[in-house]
C-alpha cells in the first residue's frame, strides 16, 4: 500500500543500537532488522512536491506496529439498551443454532434434558494477522512432528519408559498398553491424528514499542475438543455483525473475520479414516465409534461432528469405556465388532474416536483399562492410539526444546526451516530430572516462582500449580518420595509463564449472569491439525496418507485465572479479529 503526500520534516533516527523509532503520521516505526525507509536519507525519493514511501509488505508493517496499534481499545462502548438488544439476539441465536452445553450436575446429576447456551465473548477478539498466520503456517510442521515421534518407538521408550511412567500411574497405565499391543504385533498402523496446538500472545517486557510474539502453551493430541462449537461463534459474531447489531464504532470488516472450518476438517478427517479402513479391510458395512464420558455435558460439540458425518453417509455410535466393555468383542483376526439392540447383527467398526480416556478419572474401575487395551489390540484405526496419546505428554514437549533434538525428526515432511519455525514459537521448559540439573531447576522454582507454573502429564485443564504455590507444592512432592524410587518431581515440568499484553477486554456472557461480564482478558488461540499416517514396524518416520490444517479455536478468560478451560467454566469460546 503506497503512502504519496507531501514531504515531513524528517530527522533520521539517531539510535543505531536497538529498535530505531520515529512517529510519521501516526506509525511508529520499529525496525530491528530491515532498514526504515524514513531513518536513511539515502532511501528518502523526493519527486517534485510529493514525498512516496512505499510499504513493501503490508504484512510485515502490521507485525512492527506497536502494540499499542496492533490491539485497538476493545470493546466498543455500548448504550444499556444497545447491550440488552446485542444479549438478546446473541443468545437467542445461541441456542437456535446448537451452541449449548448441557448444564453443570447438581447433586451429582447432570439433566440429559435441558441445555444451557455455551460460554461466549460478545464480541471477536483483536489478534494481530500476522501472529495468526504465524500459527497456522506452523500447525503442518507442528503435525508432522508428532506424528513421527509416535512413530519412534525408541523415542518414546526414553522419554516415557523413564522416571515418568514410573511416577506418574496414569501414563504408566498408558505406557504398559503400548508395549503389551507392540510385544502381540499390533494389527492396525494406521493412526487417526486430530491435534490442537494452543498458544498465547507472548509481551516478554513492559515495553510497549516491541512486537509481540506467539509461544506454544501445549500440543493436544487426544480429545482435541470444540472444534464444532468455536465453528459456531465464529457464525454468531458474523451474524451480529452482518445483521447490524454491532455498533458502527466497532469498525469490523468482514474480512477480518477468518473462516473457521474446524468442524468440517474433523469431521472430513474422520471420514477420510473411515474410508480408508473399509478400502483396507475390504468391508462396506463399518460403523464410527465415539468413546465419550458419562456424564457428557459437551455432547453438542460431538454431535455436530456425528451429523455431519451422517451427511456424509458415515454411520456413527456413542459409547462410555463401560459400554464398550458390554457390548463390544475382538473377533480371531482382532476386527472389532459392535452388538447393540437396534441392529439385528454385529457391526464392525472402523475408527475409534476418543472424546475420553485423556484422564485418570475416565479409568476409575480395573476394566476401563482392559476395556482400553481391547481398542488398542483391534483393527480400528484410532484417534488417537495409545503411542500418539504418549507424545502428547508435557514431558516430551520439555524434551523437544533441547538443543538438537528436533533435528532428530528432520524428514522429507520437516525441514531446517520448518523446525526454526517451530522453535521460534517455544517458551523456556525445564526438567525436572534426578540430577544435579534437575536440582538446579527446582532451585529455580523456589528461588523465582512468580515466573513458573509446574505442569503434569495431563489433559482437561485443571491440573496446574501455579507461582507461589510451587514451593509448598514441591514440599508435599519431595516428602512422599522413597529412597531407591525415581522422584515425585519427575512427572511434572517446569514451564516459563507466558505473558499476554495487558490491554485485552471483551465482554464475556455466560449462563445466569444476567448480563455480560466486561473485563480484562487474556486470550488463547488453537490451531487444529488432521493426519492420517502410518507407522510401520521398524520405522522411525511416519509415511503421511493426509494431512491438512483445520480451523482454529479462541478461548478467552479472565485476566486473574490462570487455567483456561471453557468445560470446567474458566473460559469463553470466542473468534479472532484480525488487526
Amino acid at each position: 500500500m503506497p503512502w504519496v503526500s507531501s514531504p515531513p520534516s524528517l530527522t533520521p533516527c539517531a539510535r543505531p543500537a536497538g529498535p530505531r523509532q520515529h512517529k510519521y503520521q501516526g506509525l511508529l516505526c520499529v525496525l530491528r532488522e530491515v532498514d526504515c525507509s524514513l531513518c536513511q536519507a539515502s532511501r528518502l525519493a523526493t519527486h517534485g512536491s510529493h514525498f512516496v514511501m512505499i510499504l513493501t509488505v503490508s504484512l510485515s508493517a502490521v507485525a512492527k506496529l506497536s502494540r499499542s496499534n496492533r490491539l485497538p481499545e476493545w470493546p466498543p462502548s455500548l448504550t444499556e439498551e444497545r447491550e440488552v438488544a446485542l444479549l438478546h439476539e446473541a443468545i437467542d441465536w445461541a441456542l437456535s443454532n446448537g451452541l449449548v452445553l448441557r448444564p453443570a450436575a447438581v447433586d451429582n446429576e447432570v439433566s440429559s434434558t435441558t441445555v444451557i447456551h455455551a460460554p461466549f465473548s460478545l464480541f471477536p477478539t483483536p489478534f494481530p494477522k500476522t501472529l495468526y498466520e504465524q500459527a497456522i503456517s506452523v500447525q503442518g510442521s507442528y503435525s508432522a512432528l508428532y506424528c513421527a515421534i509416535a512413530s519412534n518407538a525408541d523415542f518414546l521408550e526414553k522419554v516415557i519408559g523413564g522416571a515418568v511412567s514410573k511416577v506418574d500411574e496414569f501414563q504408566g497405565k498408558l505406557y504398559e498398553i503400548w508395549q503389551q499391543v507392540r510385544a502381540d504385533g499390533q494389527e492396525q498402523t494406521v493412526t487417526l491424528g486430530i491435534f490442537r496446538s494452543d498458544y498465547l500472545m507472548h509481551a516478554p517486557t513492559s515495553d510497549a514499542a516491541l512486537p509481540l510474539e506467539i509461544k506454544q502453551v501445549e500440543f493436544n493430541t487426544i480429545s482435541s475438543s470444540f472444534g464444532a462449537l468455536s465453528s459456531k461463534v465464529t457464525s454468531l459474531h458474523q451474524h451480529l455483525l452482518h445483521s447490524g447489531y454491532y455498533p458502527s464504532s466497532a469498525a469490523i470488516d468482514a474480512s477480518a473475520l477468518p473462516r473457521n472450518d474446524a468442524l468440517s476438517a474433523i469431521s472430513k478427517g474422520i471420514a477420510s479414516a473411515h474410508q480408508y479402513y473399509q478400502q483396507q479391510q475390504s468391508t462396506k458395512a463399518a460403523v464410527v465409534l465415539f468413546v465419550v464420558q458419562d456424564p457428557e455435558r459437551n455432547a453438542f460439540d460431538q454431535r455436530a461432528i456425528e451429523w455431519l458425518l451422517q451427511e456424509m453417509s458415515v454411520s456413527v455410535r456413542r459409547l462410555t469405556l463401560a459400554q464398550v466393555r458390554q457390548q463390544c468383542s475382538l473377533t480371531d483376526d482382532k476386527r472389532l465388532l459392535l452388538r447393540e439392540p437396534i441392529s439385528a447383527g454385529p457391526r464392525e467398526i472402523s475408527v475409534v474416536y476418543y472424546r475420553a480416556g485423556y484422564g485418570p478419572a475416565d479409568y476409575t474401575l480395573a476394566e476401563h483399562w482392559f476395556t482400553r487395551l481391547l481398542l488398542e489390540r483391534s483393527r480400528a484405526v484410532k484417534c488417537p492410539s495409545v503411542a500418539l496419546q504418549l507424545a502428547g505428554a508435557k514431558k516430551i514437549q520439555q524434551v523437544l526444546t533441547e538443543p538438537g533434538m528436533l533435528e532428530r525428526f528432520e524428514s522429507e515432511h520437516l525441514d531446517q526451516r520448518q523446525i526454526a519455525d517451530l522453535r521460534r514459537t517455544f517458551i523456556a521448559l525445564y526438567s525436572l530430572e534426578e540430577g544435579t540439573e534437575g536440582d538446579q531447576n527446582e532451585q529455580l522454582a523456589r528461588d523465582q516462582p512468580s515466573r513458573f507454573v509446574l505442569k503434569p502429564q495431563r489433559e482437561g485443564g485443571g491440573n496446574n500449580v501455579y507461582r507461589e504455590k510451587i514451593p509448598p507444592f514441591l514440599d508435599e512432592l519431595n516428602k512422599r518420595d522413597r529412597p531407591g524410587q525415581p522422584k515425585g518431581r519427575e512427572g511434572y515440568i517446569l514451564m516459563e509463564l507466558i505473558l499476554p499484553p495487558t490491554e485485552q477486554k471483551n465482554i464475556m456472557v455466560r449462563t445466569g449472569e444476567g448480563k455480560g461480564l466486561l473485563g480484562d482478558t487474556v486470550s488463547e488461540l488453537g490451531i487444529y491439525g488432521i493426519s492420517l499416517f502410518d507407522s510401520k514396524p521398524g520405522s522411525k518416520q511416519a509415511d503421511m496418507i493426509s494431512s491438512e490444517v483445520g480451523g482454529h479455536l479462541l478461548r478467552t478468560k479472565g485476566r486473574q485465572d490462570d487455567e483456561g478451560g471453557v468445560a470446567v467454566g474458566f473460559s469463553v469460546i470466542d473468534s479472532p479479529f484480525l488487526v
